[in-house]
């Protein structure tokens, strides 16, 4: 009979690492359910209270955005994937929301290189939620804009073959901060295994945000994730390179470009999908090229990570048995 783990903000690390003690053991079928600290753990609780820098964070908190774990999933081992469905993703369950903010001289709009115009001033929002809605205040009048809560897990990996990685990165072989809407409720996340038990670690929860994390920083926010956990022998599984999301409706593929442009995560994603729809569909590449070509859809995460994906439905009936 499965069962189910629950895990506080206690357990936070910032690292995905080989070598770390497991906070907790589970077997594949089970759930688990974790409790998650904001990326800059509560140091912005204020509007007064402005982006911090790294060096601030690294020495008040010990890291930035921490995930919680890591969990041993009994009987994963190298060459197996770990497939982990979201079933709940409920933000800002302590202080009943988070804040979003500007940091001054970082986003995809500014940029402390090349401009001869001063950076934006830091600014802080706290954000509400209030019926599955979200609460933003205007600057200049008294005024309030409702957005559509939309939460996700923004962090999520797994122990990476070699070196340990901070929580704040991500990258091919862990996953890690990529920061991506897809990642939600009623979706699930495959992710390949390296190492004994894979050590899977989540966290970093958005209650909602914008394709490409724009200022840097979403609706950050305390969190809590449920989750089941699958070992997917090596055999059955369908990973090829990438890590891979899918839901009821698509499926999808998560491409990551470390220091390279969003146009790079893109086509790796794409080719990773059509290597996907011959593996699993029986439809050869260059076929999918084309039908990705017409159909395909790409979801922005962070500056450096999408989602390419392709709806089911165009699909499933060539589905290889």
């Amino acid at each position: 009979m499965s069962k189910t783990v629950k895990l506080g903000m206690e357990h936070r690390k910032f690292a995905f690492d080989k070598e770390m003690e497991p906070a907790a053991s589970i077997e594949s079928g089970d759930s688990v359910v974790l409790e998650t600290e904001d990326a800059n753990c509560s140091l912005i609780t204020k509007e007064t209270d402005l982006w911090p820098k790294f060096k601030v964070i690294y020495e008040t908190a010990g890291g930035c955005n921490p995930v919680t774990g890591p969990i041993y999933v009994n009987g994963a081992k190298p060459g197996d994937s770990l497939a982990v469905t979201i079933n709940r993703v409920v933000p800002g369950f302590a202080r009943g929301g988070g804040y979003t903010s500007i940091q001054s001289g970082v986003g995809a709009l500014e940029d402390i290189n090349g401009t001869i115009q001063k950076p934006l001033e830091a600014r802080t929002r706290i954000l509400r939620i209030e019926d599955g809605q979200v609460i933003y205040k205007l600057d200049n009048n008294k005024e309030y804009i409702t957005i559509p809560l939309k939460p996700f897990v923004g962090t999520i990996g797994v122990a990476p073959k070699y070196d340990r990685r901070a929580s704040f990165y991500k990258g091919k072989e862990w996953c890690g901060n990529v920061d991506c809407p897809d990642v939600k409720a009623g979706s699930t996340v495959l992710l390949p295994v390296h190492v004994e038990g894979a050590l899977l670690s989540m966290g970093d929860v958005h209650g909602m945000q914008g394709d490409g994390e724009i200022t840097g920083c979403a609706m950050e926010c305390q969190g809590i994730i449920e989750a089941t956990v699958r070992v997917i022998p090596g055999e059955e599984s369908t990973y090829l390179n990438w890590p891979q999301v899918d839901n009821k409706e698509w499926i999808g593929v998560i491409s990551i470009a470390n220091r390279g442009r969003l146009s790079t995560a893109m086509v790796n994603g794409y080719v990773e999908l059509a290597k996907r729809m011959e593996r699993e569909y029986g439809i050869p590449v260059c076929d999918g090229y084309m039908i990705l070509n017409l159909a395909g859809k790409v979801r922005i995460g962070n500056s450096g990570s999408c989602v390419c994906r392709i709806d089911r439905k165009l699909l499933e009936k060539y589905r290889l048995k």
